[in-house]
């Protein structure tokens, strides 16, 4: 009697970001009763946009990039309707600046099948000599060879360790696979667990031919995601709660029933957890909590988070040259890569913006929080202006901080992500640190999601979700897009 009373109850929702609405879509789309609960007064999470003082429309608060790959997160953006968010590339492009010759290379996708289908240009680039790029070999067909089980056995290595051993030279490792590591895992390869990093070079960039698709937004990203979350959400019968934070789970003899909020007691079938580290980690460990919750969040703890900061820069003029839409930038530890984002966005997008807007990416930006603007900017400065010494003038500059903003994958972190059923009795793990693999990615978050999701749905009864994973697509939503793909833009 009691089962049946409790699945009458809405399921309890904590966390607005890609996580938890993906994984509320997902559920009121069986008919299961759903209360999002988000803190913030914007749905999407970390991602979102900023207002800057003296710039007229929301600015992104870092530069944030998808892949083709992103299956997921496609998948969620047609399911609200936001295609035309996105733009993809027709075929990979990854170009590289060598700023002290203000030379660009470019790694694309030929003719040979994965994982070697980028080999004959990486052959051809300059950035690159002949010894570093003879070991290449060697390495891709250690990921080729690799199976899951090896992969994750890998855990405990440094990254930078494993591409020593596998022959890869200094200047390879500095130019090529470090900056690609820390764009996706936000941590540099010297930290980076191998399993994650070989997951990265497995699954992304030497998995099918069209997995590095790169994606760019077409608007900022709180004018984009946050109303097509929210629009989409209404459509299905969710009810979405913002500005109204979850203080702490409420317990039932060390079961959870609900949560509190200042509103009081709101009972729940079940409590999905898709909120950042520190905070699940606090909901887990509150009164009457049992041994479980706190060994998760102890977990969650040992994980911890890395830095991302957004620099932007808004010139007189395009800094970049004609048809190159971003660019990572050779031996640059603060200024990694430069993106094109006025080329980016849709033309009724540009207005309002103070000048052409370039933005930097800085990944794994921990050591570089304390910088005050001014040093950051004579870096950035140095860095333009050695490449393109025509460069034109810099009209407004801003940097954007964001001190927790993806968990860290160093290596032996594998055994402190949990699964989604690890804590107490009543609450179901959704975050995008959860044990799937991928990295706390836009992708990474959806896939927690509906892996949360799914597992509900299933106790539910639901033998059409049975034993679903998240490399499989969401049987409800709308495929995710291949190359040419009708009413997806691409570039």
């Amino acid at each position: 009697m009691r089962s049946l009373v409790a699945e009458q109850l809405p399921v309890v929702v904590v966390g607005g970001g890609l996580s938890g609405c993906a994984c509320a879509l997902a559920m009121a789309g069986r008919g299961i009763p759903v209360i999002l609960f988000e803190a913030g007064s914007v749905l999407g999470g970390r991602v979102q946009s900023v207002n800057l003082k003296g710039i007229e429309q929301p600015i992104d608060n870092c530069q944030h990039a998808a892949f083709r790959i992103y299956g997921r997160f496609l998948q969620l953006l047609a399911t609200c309707d936001a295609r035309g968010a996105i733009k993809l590339q027709k075929k990979t492009k990854l170009p590289y600046l060598e700023v002290d010759k203000g030379r660009i290379s470019i790694v694309k996708s030929g003719s040979l099948p994965p994982p070697y289908h980028l080999a004959m240009s990486l052959m051809k680039v300059n950035f690159l000599s002949l010894n570093d790029k003879i070991p290449l070999r060697k390495a891709l067909k250690a990921f080729k060879q690799m199976d899951e089980q090896k992969r994750r056995s890998l855990d405990d290595m440094p990254f930078q360790e494993w591409l020593e051993q596998n022959g890869q030279t200094e200047r390879t490792i500095r130019r090529f696979w470090d900056p690609l590591v820390k764009a996706a895992l936000n941590i540099g390869c010297d930290e980076a667990s191998t399993s994650a990093a070989s997951f990265l070079f497995q699954r992304g960039i030497f998995g099918e031919k069209d997995a590095f698709d790169v994606a760019s937004f077409t608007s900022d990203l709180s004018n984009s995601i946050a109303p097509a979350l929210r629009r989409t959400l209404a459509r299905t019968g969710v009810e979405v709660r913002t500005s109204m934070p979850v203080t702490e789970l409420f317990r039932e003899e060390r079961k959870v029933t609900g949560v509190m909020t200042r509103e009081g007691v709101i009972p729940a079938a079940a409590v999905v957890l898709c909120t950042p580290i520190s905070t699940t980690a606090r909901l887990l460990t509150g009164k009457g909590a049992d041994v479980g919750s706190f060994e998760v969040a102890d977990r969650l703890a040992n994980l911890g988070n890395t830095a991302l900061i957004g620099i932007h820069a808004f010139h007189e003029g395009p800094v970049l040259p004609d048809g190159i839409p971003f660019v990572t930038c050779c031996d640059e530890p603060l200024i990694q890569m430069l993106f094109d984002r006025t080329a980016e966005l849709d033309k009724e997008h540009q207005m309002g913006l103070p000048g052409h807007w370039i933005t930097v990416p800085v990944s794994h930006a921990d050591q570089y929080l304390d910088w005050d603007n001014e040093m950051i900017r004579n870096e950035y400065e140095r860095v333009v202006q050695a490449a393109f010494p025509n460069v034109s003038r810099i009209k407004e500059f801003h940097v954007v901080r964001a001190k927790r903003a993806t968990t860290a994958l160093r290596a032996g972190s594998q055994r402190n992500r949990p699964s989604p059923l690890d804590a107490e009795e009543g609450v179901i793990l959704g975050g995008d640190w959860l044990d799937i693999d991928w990295p706390s990615t836009m992708e990474g978050a959806t896939r927690a999601g509906l892996t949360a999701a799914s597992i509900i749905i299933e106790q539910r009864g639901d033998s059409t979700i049975k034993e679903w994973h998240h490399d499989k697509s969401w049987p409800d939503w709308p495929d995710a897009p291949k190359r040419g793909a009708e009413n997806w833009k691409e570039w």
